[in-house]
């Protein structure tokens, strides 16, 4: 498994995103030679090592001359799609590119469809998203995570006039990931940095834990007090210690008839786990602590939730962190057939084996033979499996 891992501590831009894997993976040369797929005419494309505050970075330019800078989504997703890149990066693309129609949408109260790229239509920005759809699907990773995303603060001129930091796209993009506005009065996180953090990015507070292989570095244009880099990890492996919310109330007003469709309905919104244990509240009275574990991104949806579905009048909020094993499923043949089994490790150790229930199930309907058999039979392959 392999895993990235952005490190958004002085903001992110498209150029800085394409620098740091650029730096990351060595890869200027075969990123100029995908890019020429796209088939767009008059631009160049360099990259050179520069000094950001002590840090080398990679600085990635686009030098361009573009008769047409304002496209709508349509005129974009058509030059994808009419491109021989290979279909990954054609999704790629087409998602980051996707999520910033949306925000526009939102901030113009216009259809998608009728947003018109200005900034983010020039074949500067395009190619941008396309360089790190390139650069990240030439890395096969399984996961991305990202920290906090930093911003500046102050206004900000762009072609609609003015507006305050985080411009309004931004906002909305990042709405869910926790961002950090810094004593800067500078803008640090473009629209196009944030529609690719909101694209492939999933918040997770601290890598400490992550076995970090190799790091790139890309420079972005600012000269500030702290280097304005964006940092990318690379790492053979998942995050074995895993930042989560803990939500929790009590409640003792509540028909308990109702919560089984209350867990049922925090689970469907996104909840990792929800359960609920008997507490004795004030006043002697007999209740409940409704437990709902869940992602930084979630947290508001099911915050809206747990009020909509109990009586509670409050939710405390907690930040947990949780060690889990790095998961991986494989099918194995057993003389009941074909069963996916889940392996866990832990710090390079298997630490788990087990087969999947629901494959198990449908073995024991099928055959008309009792569950626990099914168990049996498949655990004596699961202990050869071990033991080769």
């Amino acid at each position: 498994m392999k895993t990235l891992y952005f490190n958004c501590s002085a903001g992110i831009s498209g150029d800085m995103c394409v620098g740091s894997l650029i730096d990351l993976t060595d890869g200027f040369e075969f990123l100029k030679a995908e890019i020429t797929k796209l088939n767009l005419p008059n631009y160049e494309v360099k990259a050179a090592k520069i000094d950001k505050k002590g840090v080398s970075a990679t600085k990635f330019d686009v030098l361009f001359n573009d008769e047409k800078n304002h496209r709508y989504l349509k005129d974009i997703t058509a030059l994808f799609d009419s491109s021989s890149l290979n279909d990954n990066v054609k999704a790629i693309a087409k998602k980051i590119f996707i999520e910033l129609g949306n925000a526009e949408s939102e901030v113009h109260k216009i259809p998608p469809e009728l947003v018109h790229f200005h900034e983010v239509g020039a074949i500067d920005s395009i190619i941008d998203i396309v360089s790190t759809a390139i650069l990240i699907d030439s890395l096969k990773v399984d996961k991305i995570y990202c920290s906090a995303i930093s911003d500046g603060h102050g206004t900000v001129k762009f072609t609609h006039g003015t507006t305050d930091l985080p411009v309004p796209a931004v906002r909305i993009l990042l709405k869910g990931f926790p961002m950090k506005i810094l004593n800067i009065n500078k803008e640090l996180t473009t629209p196009t940095g944030a529609a690719i953090i909101k694209s492939l990015a999933v918040y997770l507070e601290s890598p400490e834990n992550l076995p970090v292989s190799k790091r790139g570095f890309g420079a972005g244009l600012r000269d500030l007090e702290i280097p304005n880099v964006l940092e990318t990890m690379l790492a053979d492996g998942d995050m074995t210690d895993d930042h989560m919310i803990l939500l929790e109330t009590n409640i003792d007003d509540m028909n308990p008839e109702l919560y089984e469709n209350s867990i049922r309905s925090l689970m469907d919104k996104g909840a990792k786990d929800a359960f609920i244990r008997p507490i004795l509240m004030k006043k002697n009275r007999i209740g409940v602590l409704l437990s709902v574990m869940c992602s930084e991104e979630n947290k508001d949806k099911l915050i809206e939730a747990i009020f909509d579905e109990t009586t509670t009048f409050g939710i405390r909020i907690n930040n947990v962190h949780r060690a889990i094993l790095d998961r991986e499923i494989r099918d194995v043949e057993t003389s009941l057939g074909k069963v996916r089994i889940k392996i866990g490790s832990y710090k390079g150790k298997v630490r788990s084996i087990k087969p999947e229930y629901e494959d198990c199930q449908k073995i024991a309907d099928e055959k008309g033979i009792p569950l626990k058999d099914v168990y049996k039979e498949v655990n004596k392959h699961l202990d050869l499996k071990q033991n080769d």
